[in-house]
């Protein structure tokens, strides 16, 4: 009797209890009156490490929180953000022999700013003179001017530059540095660039033979193997790229200090110190050297080789303040969880624990709410807030299971799964093959079969949310076509379905990623399509990331299952050009083609984002109609709205939903469709 008694009036007192619990935390969101989201999440706190988010809920969040020097918008656009104007040049550093030298040839320039200026005309800004080294900047990606100058100083005898490459078994810092430290030779060393442990390249100004020989000796001397020394090229200056940002006026970061150009060079320096899957880890390989300028206001950036994708790569990149990275560097990994950095975002964490997370927006008077994240939500409690109207967005949208939900909101795509092709397979090797199998596969099917929120993919080698994305159509399912296309080729079907030439079968392996339910399902759907085509598929499952990775590099499969992550450098070089196509290249399709190689190239040398368009539609028609790799469908989050809340997005395409929407209204956000006229190059 007791026990009936107690289920009879202890559960409705339980569900009230969830209830207070699921209103009070609404209250808290809500102080303020209406301007408060309260999101209900089933997965654990995060960290909210900005530069490796585990989720894209964790991903959003610290979007909120922090800022990035520039920002892709919505509607694909560069924008500014914490840099509010960009700029790239051209530093040339010359050596002479005595600082004579130098200043004759200083003034050799000047004496071109005559009537005709030939300064404004060759986008010559300064030519200075630092004892035997001048210095000239121009304002100009192009080098016709940076050619006319050296051809008016060429009789003062600049010093020849040699760009050189030094490899050894073992490391070499600790060698090198002594060297640099002991040897009268070190001064013509410039420029040193350390690639890995094991190697380095550098510049050596003048006659370098002495000092190549001491280099040698010094790093040879108790070494089990002789280094090795390459010549990787002369000139009669040292050419650089830059990149100027200038930081935006009156930003601070969320303690009130003013964000300077120190903060974003001390990230991108604590980001190169960590070996962390970043998809700027090549930017930041290419750089040289960072300096901040213009009292902290500029960010002056000196790259080793032209690469105009640097721009766009740094785009979305968090940026943290120096004095809480330089406090970080002392310990094995940043602690963002109990010394989380203050950033310059639009929001502020207010409040912190082990389930919840409030954030307010840091400008008063913004139509902007406040958010309340509660995590590790229970089934049960997720339904009493949408039964209560007490929650306003639960992610994912299954945690919500039958509740009265008014919309879905998509995330955007992040990646999308594709099957790459060893073009050098003795069937994959015909690009009609590789054509009648994308034919034969129906995207559709997969979509509708697969578990999770999938989306459409198209062709184009880029992400479809960026400005210079073409969107490039995929193939359309079409199996008879697949299946002439094999009959004209001379590859019917036997008796048993399987196409044939005269002396093979149809027949290759695909490698799978274990693990993955989805990876092993699509797999699963895709070996069925193909069987229908007469191709006969085998799966072969490959138990981790390493032997992946050894599998590709060596050239050891037919066909590959993977994830692609998006980017949003449009520098394609180390996927498609015929450099990468040889064991432990990256070109693991094997595609080489001269003029691809050319045009790739080009695109990687492209500084104005407005060509950049242009360049990539010639690409990819030279580049997709050899069909490399086979894109499937894009993978997104999906969050349930369960209540008006404030704000809601903009009519836009459903996998451009993001929190960001939310906190930042529209009419607030920049609403240009195409690259912000602050962020320009020079003209």
């Amino acid at each position: 009797m007791n026990l009936a008694r107690t289920l009879i009036f202890g559960f409705p007192l339980l569900i009230a209890a969830l209830a207070w619990w699921s209103a009070a935390e609404a209250k808290r969101s809500h102080a303020h009156g209406k301007d408060g989201i309260v999101v209900m999440l089933a997965q654990n706190a995060p960290a909210l490490n900005p530069f490796l988010p585990a989720t894209e809920v964790e991903r959003q969040i610290t979007d909120l929180v922090h800022a990035p020097l520039l920002r892709i918008d919505e509607k694909g656009a560069l924008q500014p953000a914490l840099a509010d104007l960009w700029r790239w040049s051209h530093d040339v550093t010359c050596w002479f022999a005595d600082e004579a030298a130098a200043k004759s040839a200083q003034e050799l320039l000047q004496a071109q700013i005559g009537e005709t200026n030939r300064w404004a005309e060759w986008h010559l800004n300064t030519a200075q003179v630092r004892a035997n080294i001048l210095l000239l900047s121009f304002g100009e990606t192009a080098t016709t001017g940076v050619r006319h100058a050296l051809d008016v100083i060429a009789g003062q005898q600049p010093q020849p530059v040699a760009f050189w490459r030094v490899e050894r078994a073992t490391p070499l810092q600790g060698d090198w540095d002594r060297f640099i430290a002991a040897s009268p030779q070190a001064k013509q060393i410039h420029r040193v660039w350390f690639d890995g442990a094991n190697a380095c390249e550098f510049v050596v100004a003048g006659p370098a033979q002495r000092v190549l020989d001491e280099l040698r000796g010094a790093l040879n001397a108790g070494a089990a193997q002789p280094c090795a020394l390459t010549l990787l090229g002369e000139a009669g200056a040292l050419v650089e790229p830059v990149l100027d940002l200038d930081i935006r006026p009156g930003r601070s970061w969320h303690d009130g200090t003013p964000v300077a150009a120190e903060d974003a060079r001390a990230t991108l320096e604590f980001l190169r110190t960590r070996d962390w899957p970043l998809t700027v880890h090549e930017v930041l390989r290419q750089i040289q050297l960072m300096e901040a300028q213009n009292d902290g206001g500029r960010l002056h950036v000196t790259f080793r080789k032209r690469y105009g994708p640097a721009l766009a790569a740094l785009t979305d990149l968090p940026i943290l303040p120096a004095v809480w990275l330089r406090a970080q560097s002392r310990t094995v990994e940043p602690d963002f969880v109990n010394a989380a950095p203050p950033g310059a975002g639009s929001h502020r964490i207010v409040a912190r624990d082990a389930r919840s997370l409030i954030l307010e927006p840091v400008e008063d008077g913004r139509d902007a709410p406040r958010f309340l994240f509660s995590f590790a939500v229970s089934p049960l409690m997720t339904q009493i807030g949408t039964r209560t109207r007490t929650v306003d967005l639960i992610w994912p949208a299954t945690a919500a299971d039958d509740a009265p939900l008014e919309q879905l909101r998509f995330t955007p795509p992040r990646q999308r799964l594709v099957v790459l092709w060893n073009t050098r397979q003795p069937v994959l090797k015909n690009t009609r093959f590789r054509e009648a199998l994308a034919l034969a596969v129906d995207p559709g099917a997969l979509i509708h079969s697969l578990p999770g929120r999938l989306g459409h993919a198209d062709a184009s080698l880029f992400a479809p949310n960026l400005w210079y994305s073409t969107r490039a159509e995929r193939l359309p399912f079409d199996l008879e076509k697949a299946r002439q296309i094999l009959f004209e080729e001379g590859w019917p079907q036997d008796v048993e379905g399987v196409a044939r030439s005269v002396d093979q079968s149809f027949r290759f392996t695909l490698l799978v990623p274990e693990g993955d339910a989805l990876h092993r399902r699509a797999a699963e759907m895709l070996v069925a399509q193909w069987r229908k085509l007469g191709a006969v598929v085998t799966l072969e499952h490959v138990p981790d990331s390493a032997t992946l990775a050894r599998r590709l590099q060596d050239r050891r499969f037919d066909a590959v299952l993977l994830d692609q992550r998006f980017e949003t450098s449009w520098d394609q070089s180390p996927w498609w050009h015929s450099v990468q196509d040889k064991p432990g290249g990256t070109n693991f399709c094997g595609i080489a083609d001269p003029q691809i190689d050319l045009q790739l190239q080009a695109l990687a040398s492209e500084f104005d984002p407005a060509h950049v368009p242009e360049r990539v539609r010639g690409l990819e028609a030279r580049l997709l109609p050899l069909h490399p790799m086979l894109t499937l469908f894009t993978t997104h989050d999906e969050a349930a709205v369960v209540a008006p809340v404030a704000h809601p997005p903009p009519a836009a395409p459903a996998t451009a939903w993001t929190l960001r929407m939310l906190a930042v209204p529209a009419r607030s956000a920049p609403a240009a469709p195409g690259i912000d006229l602050k962020l320009r190059s020079p003209e």
